[in-house]
């Protein structure tokens, strides 16, 4: 299958996946608002009891009860679409070694199990094919790991569809090749801040995003694209395009970016 069939075939999925962005981008939105609204509900209440100086009644007070909770439900519902969770081995806090020592020996043993998996189901995949920075600060460290997971979960969901259109099709093309990596991540605070009495969204949640491409039949690629929308292990979409293949019967060649959400706990002051 070339590239223009597979578009025209899976139109209206592509659109979905494209989403995967857009709903991220309002994601963002709803949990600013819901955390300013909590900043508002806490001073509406301060206000209501504040005897004869207070600014807000008591129907200001449960407007912002209400508000807060239509904001929670939706909050809830896109963390349910975005939301991925780290595996244990991939989350810094609790390991008995030093930062540096746990990554690198994380990031080795991940490589090389890659590796093998892609060796036994012939696809290709060398070393550099698979990269990260090897920061030494610990807030460096702990987003290199998280891109680790999502280099992992990536990798594997890619495998997994390739050993599914194969196992259909002995003769399918499945995947050829494969490349991830994780760049180095800019500054996490640029020169745009949130205004005063705003809520920084970077506060709340972490985001590491990954480079891919990946050559394979349209088939094994309709596969990957669908699996990366997983309750608690979404990989979002941010961006994708498709090379359409010279000769018939080549690879189509898929690049893109996906990230991976992570919701920090901490209670809302």
């Amino acid at each position: 299958m070339d590239a223009t069939a597979f578009v025209q075939e899976n139109k209206r999925w592509l659109i979905g996946v494209a989403l995967g962005a857009v709903v991220y981008i309002v994601g963002q939105a709803v949990i600013a608002a819901v955390y300013d609204a909590a900043t508002v509900r806490g001073q509406v209440r301060r206000e209501a009891t504040g005897g004869d100086e207070a600014l807000y009644d008591r129907d200001a007070l449960a407007g912002a009860r209400a508000e807060g909770q239509l904001l929670d439900t939706e909050l809830q519902r896109l963390r349910a679409e975005l939301e991925f969770k780290l595996d244990a081995r991939f989350v810094l806090q609790g390991q008995s070694m030093a930062a540096d020592d746990y990554l690198a020996k994380t990031g080795s043993e991940l490589k090389q199990a890659l590796l093998l998996k892609a060796n036994e189901q012939d696809v290709l995949v060398q070393d550099k094919d698979l990269s990260w920075p090897s920061p030494i600060d610990v807030d460096g460290i702990r987003s290199v790991l998280f891109g680790l997971n999502l280099i992992d979960e990536a990798a594997k969901r890619l495998l997994a569809a390739h050993a599914a259109v194969r196992k259909a099709d002995p003769e399918a093309m499945g995947l050829r090749s494969m490349g991830l990596r994780l760049e180095e991540k800019r500054s996490q605070r640029t020169s745009v801040q949130p205004r005063r009495g705003e809520v920084d969204v970077r506060d709340r949640l972490s985001q590491e995003r990954v480079n891919f491409t990946f050559q394979s039949d349209g088939a094994t690629a309709a596969l990957f694209l669908e699996s990366c929308r997983q309750p608690g292990r979404t990989l979002v979409l941010e961006s994708l395009t498709m090379e359409q293949p010279k000769r018939l019967g080549d690879p189509v060649t898929v690049k893109g970016w996906l990230s991976g959400i992570a919701f920090r706990e901490e209670t809302p002051k």
